[in-house]
């Protein structure tokens, strides 16, 4: 190997033995590796795969029904209005899977069919695959794109600093390109190939910064703390220090946080006209995973408590749904009841819509005191929000309350 092309694929390199190391399938074209059957190029997902995982997952499909799940998620078959309206359709049969009639012996009912499996990192296939060429509004060559199941969830552009004078902005605008979200009047990339992604990574070398599908360039971000790993272990697995393009993707791609990160710390978000992909930033991540470890392993509901300091306008709303979101999925916990208090109206109205949107129906507004004890005495699995003026009483209700303690006190 010549040390130009050494130093020209050296975050490209890196960035694949850190796959290699976190036990991909890697597909290295410049190594002349043999790669996964397409059809065409205009092909995005790997159907041989897919179908392969989609048996061993559901092991109980039919081959009718293996075709239908299989055209629920194929680009061609999508029918949106533009990129965001695709990716949320896909995202949502990723993560609330779908449901198929197929008879199991007790006659014809609707069955779930998953995608990915969540709870078992390990009955799913992971591929990295790097100079993946896709045909679309233009001809697209990716330098890295990973794979779930046969289903592209994210691109990895790399540019090297000895090669670029400013490799994160060359690499985003690469990514938008592909996205075809320049605003140029011709169309460019290959959308398609983004109706199934959950991660744009740009990586050059020593560090990397990542976002959602039809982010801004300026919102990408880099990941900075490996929790719940440190420096110290992802240098023992690679056998390196690690940099800043090791810790991103290391975080966001070892496999068991690669599905947390889809299943529990994405969500859609309309902002005017705009529908808004989001994903949790690192600080979100270590925080509401600290929380719920407390909450699942204290001792005492003392124990429970906890502060998370955020300041103006870096998400606390969003790592509040994040939370909900792990507190409602964990089988152990129950089902339990949520209750969100927040200190303005219209941050009140804005967290309802957006648990709304991410799977929490109906959720229910406290309107005082009275009203909340009536709301969270019967049953679990409620969502409740309020605002915390709601519970400043008259004179005469604290009164109320006086005398309601010292009865329950007697009794």
């Amino acid at each position: 190997m010549s040390q130009d092309w050494d130093e020209y694929h050296l975050a490209e390199k890196r960035a694949l033995d850190l796959f290699q190391e976190l036990d991909y399938q890697v597909y290295d074209v410049e190594q002349d590796d043999s790669l996964p059957y397409r059809e065409s190029k205009h092909q995005v997902l790997l159907l041989d795969k897919l179908r392969e995982s989609l048996q061993r997952i559901n092991p109980w499909l039919n081959e009718n029904n293996l075709n239908k799940a299989v055209n629920q998620i194929r680009p061609a078959k999508i029918q949106a209005t533009n990129l965001m309206d695709a990716n949320e359709k896909v995202y949502e049969k990723l993560v609330q899977h779908i449901s198929l009639q197929q008879d199991l012996g007790k006659g014809k009912k609707n069955q779930t069919v998953k995608y990915i499996d969540y709870d078992n990192p390990e009955n799913n296939e992971f591929i990295a695959l790097n100079q993946y060429t896709v045909y679309g509004k233009e001809e697209i060559r990716t330098d890295i794109t990973v794979f779930i199941n046969g289903i592209p969830i994210a691109v990895i552009e790399c540019k090297n600093e000895t090669t670029c004078n400013q490799p994160e902005e060359e690499a985003i605008n690469q990514l938008q390109r592909y996205q075809n979200l320049r605003g140029y009047e011709a169309d460019e990339g290959a959308e398609k190939l983004f109706y199934t992604n959950q991660f744009l990574v740009a990586a050059w070398g020593h560090s990397a910064s990542a976002a959602p599908v039809g982010t801004p360039t300026r919102h990408f971000r880099e990941w900075k703390d490996p929790y719940p790993y440190t420096r110290d272990d992802i240098a023992e697995l690679t056998g390196r220090e690690a940099n800043l393009q090791d810790i991103l993707l290391f975080s966001i791609f070892k496999k068991e946080n690669l599905l947390d990160l889809i299943q529990n710390f994405t969500v859609f978000e309309q902002e005017g006209n705009d529908l808004v992909k989001k994903t949790a930033r690192y600080q979100q991540f270590r925080a509401v995973n600290k929380a719920l470890d407390r909450i699942q392993t204290a001792d005492s509901l003392a124990d429970r408590n906890g502060t998370v300091w955020h300041t103006q306008g870096s998400g606390k709303s969003l790592s509040m749904l994040f939370l909900a979101l792990k507190l409602r999925r964990l089988k152990e916990l129950n089902n339990p009841t949520l209750l969100i208090v927040t200190d303005r109206v219209d941050l009140d109205r804005q967290i309802t819509a957006t648990f709304e949107r991410c799977g929490f129906p109906n959720p229910k507004s406290a309107g005082g005191v009275e009203d909340l004890r009536e709301k969270i005495k019967y049953g679990s699995g409620k969502t409740i929000m309020t605002t915390i003026h709601k519970f400043q009483l008259t004179a005469e209700e604290q009164n109320e309350n006086k005398k309601r303690s010292n009865n329950e006190e007697k009794n």
